[in-house]
């Protein structure tokens, strides 16, 4: 077990303790927001977690309580600290501060880096590569250019890409 492993088994010991506090999502997401954009200090140990390790520790959480995992990373508000978060870490004595993300910070602990497994990845995704969007953009434009049959309808005046007004027509 490394300091990060520690250091997170320490804060999800203190974090225990609040109890039922974990039945409430609105606590729970409030709590991950600051875990997730924070770095906690207390007694010498620094604790930063990723998004995923927030929401990993969150989710342990509710689940000692019977509660179903809540969908916490990238959800927004990361790195901002409710009063109510603000308080229990207090009360444990945690000091919360917002993430430097301007340098590397070696207590930014994210999950595991192991190797993806077999098959994963780019290569054995099931969605197109990465430029057929572009190939299938110039063929549909040379179909349309050359009025073959399937080609996508051309814009009229005001319309496609950049929006803009249609012709004026007489007036002012």
């Amino acid at each position: 077990m490394d300091d990060t492993d520690r250091h997170e088994a320490a804060l999800k010991t203190d974090l225990a303790g609040l109890g039922d506090r974990f039945t409430d999502e609105k606590f729970c997401t409030e709590l991950y927001r600051a875990l997730a954009g924070g770095r906690l200090v207390k007694d010498g140990m620094v604790y930063a977690p990723s998004w995923s390790r927030a929401e990993r520790l969150v989710n342990d959480l509710r689940a000692e309580h019977d509660r179903e995992p809540l969908t916490l990373a990238q959800t927004g508000d990361e790195g901002e600290v409710s009063d109510v978060v603000a308080a229990e870490l207090q009360r444990l004595q945690w000091s919360w501060k917002p993430r430097d993300t301007s340098r590397d910070d070696p207590a930014h602990s994210e999950e595991s880096r192991s190797a993806p497994p077999s098959g994963a990845g780019e290569r054995g995704a099931s969605v197109s590569g990465s430029q057929d969007w572009e190939r299938r953009a110039h063929d549909e434009a040379d179909a349309t250019q050359r009025g073959l049959a399937g080609a996508p309808p051309e814009s009229g005046p005001g319309e496609g890409a950049g929006g803009g007004e249609g012709e004026r027509v007489g007036g002012s």
